[in-house]
């Protein structure tokens, strides 16, 4: 409940700086994930390329 004391104005600041601090609240949570997001991309790219070449080693492997 806002305080008769208060003007409007200061109303409207403290409105805008809540605003931009979930603004960037929220920034830096959607940079976080994307962030984490490439480093899981990486890592399964590493996986799979491991798991191909120990396949293709074992299938090569069984040939002799």
């Amino acid at each position: 409940m806002p305080r008769p004391d208060r003007r409007f104005l200061d109303t409207v600041v403290a409105f805008a700086w809540t605003v931009l601090l979930i603004a960037l609240l929220l920034w830096s949570a959607v940079w976080l994930i994307s962030q984490i997001y490439i480093w899981l991309i990486v890592l399964a790219a590493i996986a799979a390329a491991t798991w191909i070449a120990v396949w293709w080693l074992q299938r090569r492997s069984d040939r002799w």
